[in-house]
């Protein structure tokens, strides 16, 4: 009997990890997938990729020394959010899908971009700019954004082609925050100057 309990929990230890790997169905009858990570080699750096296939989220995080970086991308509500660690501030902004690479392609695409060696010139890129507002209500773009950004001051960021009615808004190119995310797309975070 105490041969049978032993080895049973020995065969659990050994097959949890395993099965962390895969699918399970909960009471409801729906499939859900465990968070997937993966690490890419950005550079000089490395950026860390989870994937939540149940949230349609995934998170990407930076952590050197002088450029350390998470960012949410929220496929299900259609938002980004990105924590600039060093200062101390978060961005939120609409998801562009036709420049953002697909949910279900991402891991493939970063894995991909992974070998490559050399600098890598990113063919797409983002230019949001950043206003005076301020996000109110955290939670209505999702409990992973709320989480990144809870307790910090957090701006709206609007892409650049979207600024209301059109109207040019001028920046100062050298306040630009530039992320360089998973070698397949860059966002540029700029602050809004005085017209």
């Amino acid at each position: 009997m105490k041969f049978t309990i032993v080895a049973t929990v020995l065969l659990g230890l050994v097959l949890t990890p395993a099965l962390s790997q895969f699918q399970y169905q909960d009471g409801k009858g729906i499939r859900r997938q465990f968070p997937r990570t993966i690490t890419i080699n950005v550079g000089l750096s490395f950026q860390t990729l989870t994937i939540d296939s149940s949230s349609l989220v995934a998170i990407i995080e930076a952590n050197s020394a002088e450029n350390a970086w998470t960012s949410v991308w929220n496929y299900q509500t259609g938002y980004i959010a990105t924590k600039l660690a060093g200062q101390g501030v978060c961005y939120i902004s609409a998801m562009n899908r036709v420049v953002m690479p697909a949910f279900n392609s991402i891991a493939v695409l970063a894995e991909e971009t992974n070998n490559v060696k050399g600098e890598r010139v990113l063919s797409r890129t983002i230019r949001y700019v950043v206003s005076r507002r301020r996000a109110r209500e955290l939670v209505t773009y999702g409990n992973d954004i709320f989480a990144l950004c809870r307790g910090l001051p957090t701006y709206i960021a609007v892409e650049e082609s979207q600024q209301e009615g059109g109207n040019q808004v001028f920046y100062n190119q050298d306040a630009c925050y530039r992320l360089d995310v998973l070698n397949l797309v860059g966002i540029d975070y700029c602050r809004a100057g005085k017209v």
